[in-house]
């Protein structure tokens, strides 16, 4: 790895990684139709499709929201609720059990009306 640095960190969620490997993979069918992705990368994009609960656009935009709603929200967090998309309390408590931050009971149902709006 000589000779190349972090330009930039993200934290994504479940949803925009799906669509970044997929628009990856049409790229490698350009360049290999026999084998467009690495192993890993396979694995990757497989367990995207399976966990993704949002489209990537829905993704962005709840993560927006979230950290909009809360000032102690971070990146970091708003993608981890995302992905998981916690239905109650405790689950946010679970979540949030290794944070130096744990919302009280207000915010987590804030948290959880907002994640309702895009359920399924």
């Amino acid at each position: 790895m000589i000779g190349r640095k972090k330009l930039e960190e993200r934290y994504l969620t479940i949803a925009e990684t799906k669509e970044l490997l997929e628009r990856r993979k049409a790229e490698g069918m350009k360049e290999n139709p026999e084998e467009p992705m690495f192993y890993e990368a396979r694995v990757s994009l497989e367990h995207a499709e399976r966990f993704a609960k949002l489209k990537p656009e829905q993704a962005v935009e709840l993560k927006g929201k979230l950290m909009e709603l809360f000032d102690w929200m971070d990146e970091r967090l708003a993608a981890k609720l995302v992905d998981l998309m916690p239905e109650d309390y405790f689950d946010i408590r679970v979540i949030f059990g290794k944070e130096n931050y744990m919302p009280t009971k207000e915010e987590a149902e804030e948290i959880i009306k907002l994640l309702d709006d895009y359920r399924e």
